[in-house]
C-alpha cells in the first residue's frame, strides 16, 4: 500500500528526484498530520516549503488523473458485483474571508469552505471514486454530470443512484432519464408534491413533470414520485426511474453510508495554514486514498483505519530509524 501513496505523491508532484530518504520522510509526516489531524507545517517545517510549492505547480486534473488509476487498480483487486453509488458535497471550513474558490458553509452560516463533491460507493461499503473542487463558479448540475460520465466509464455494475434533496433539478433528472442511470432522489415537499404526500396514507406514487430553464427554452423532464407515510405527521417524497416499491425507498437510508465514509475521512484529516485552493484539494484527495488503501488492507488483514494509519507511518520510517525501532 506505501508503494501506491508514494507512486500517487511522486506522479502528482515529480518530488522523486529529491532521493527515496526526503520523500518518505515527507509522506510519513502528511500520514502523521492525517493520523493526529496536525499540520503538515508543524510537523515537517524543513520540506513543507517545497512540497507546497511543487502542489502550486501542479494541476488538479493531474492530481484526478493519478487518483482515478488508483481507483481502477482498486476496483480489479476488490472485485465488486453490484454496486450502489451516492453523491454528496463535503466541507472543510475556513476562516477566509472571500475568494471564488469558496462557499458558503451550509453548517457554519458565518463562515466559507472549500467545497467538494464526492461520487461513492456505499453497497457493500464505503469506497471514494472521485471529489472534485466545487467553487462559486461551478454549476452543480454540470459536475454531477461529468462524475456520472466517469462513473460510467469504471464499468460498474450499478444497481441504484442515491441523491439527496439538494440534487432534485429538472436538467439532472432529464439528463439520466436519458442515458438510463437508475436514481433515487429525496424531494423536497412543495406544491402538488406537498399535497400528494398528504394525501399518502401508506404508499403511493404518480408521474410528474419538471419544468426548467436551459439554454434560453423551457424544458420539461419526467419522473415518478414515490410518497411514503411514515407517520401521522411525516411523509417522505422521492423521484426514481424504478419501479415503485417499499423496498425501493428503503434502499435511500444507503445514502447516509456516505455520511459514514465522510466521518472516516474527518478521521485523516491533514490540517494546513495554506490559502492556496490547489494544497487543500492535493490533501483532501489524499485522505480519499488513504481510505481505498485501508479496504484494500482489509482485504489480506483487518485493521482499524486509525491503526492502519500508524502502520503506513512505520513503513515511511528511514531504515536507520527501522532499524532502532525493531526489536531485540
Amino acid at each position: 500500500m506505501s508503494n501506491v501513496l508514494k507512486t500517487f505523491s511522486n506522479k502528482c508532484l515529480s518530488l522523486s528526484y529529491l532521493g527515496d530518504n526526503w520523500n518518505n520522510n515527507l509522506i510519513q509526516s502528511v500520514v502523521e498530520a492525517g493520523r493526529t489531524i496536525s499540520y503538515v507545517e508543524t510537523l515537517n517545517p524543513n520540506k513543507t516549503d517545497k512540497f507546497h510549492l511543487s502542489i502550486k505547480n501542479s494541476d488538479k486534473r493531474l492530481f484526478m488523473r493519478e487518483f482515478e488509476k488508483v481507483v481502477r487498480f482498486a476496483i480489479a483487486k476488490l472485485k465488486l458485483k453490484k454496486v450502489k453509488i451516492a453523491l454528496d458535497t463535503t466541507e472543510d471550513l475556513t476562516w477566509i474571508k472571500e475568494g471564488y474558490n469558496l462557499r458558503p458553509s451550509v453548517y457554519e452560516h458565518k463562515l466559507l469552505c472549500w467545497n467538494y463533491l464526492n461520487v461513492s460507493i456505499v453497497e457493500p461499503y464505503f469506497i471514494p471514486l472521485m471529489s472534485i473542487p466545487y467553487t462559486m463558479l461551478d454549476n452543480l448540475d454540470n459536475l454531477v454530470i461529468d462524475l456520472l460520465n466517469y462513473v460510467k466509464s469504471l464499468r460498474l455494475n450499478i444497481d441504484l443512484i442515491l441523491f439527496d434533496r439538494g440534487f432534485y433539478h429538472g436538467y439532472l433528472i432529464d439528463y439520466m432519464e436519458s442515458e438510463n442511470f437508475p436514481y433515487l432522489i429525496l424531494v423536497p415537499k412543495k406544491g402538488k408534491i406537498k399535497d400528494f404526500a398528504n394525501e399518502t396514507q401508506s404508499l403511493n406514487y404518480f408521474e410528474h413533470s419538471i419544468k426548467y430553464n436551459k439554454n434560453g427554452g423551457v424544458w420539461r423532464a419526467k419522473t415518478i414520485i414515490i410518497a411514503r407515510r411514515v407517520d401521522e405527521k411525516t411523509a417522505w417524497c422521492y423521484a426514481t426511474n424504478q419501479k415503485p416499491s417499499l423496498l425501493l425507498v428503503k434502499e435511500y437510508s444507503k445514502r447516509w453510508d456516505i455520511e459514514t465514509g465522510f466521518r472516516i475521512h474527518d478521521e485523516v484529516r491533514i490540517k494546513s495554514k495554506s490559502k492556496n485552493y490547489l494544497i487543500r484539494f492535493f490533501y483532501h484527495l489524499l485522505g480519499m486514498l488513504l481510505i481505498i488503501l485501508w479496504r484494500l488492507q482489509n482485504i489480506v488483514n483487518y485493521y482499524v483505519f486509525k491503526r492502519f494509519l500508524k502502520l503506513m507511518e512505520y513503513q515511511f520510517y528511514s531504515g536507520e530509524i527501522k532499524k532502532l525501532l525493531a526489536p531485540p
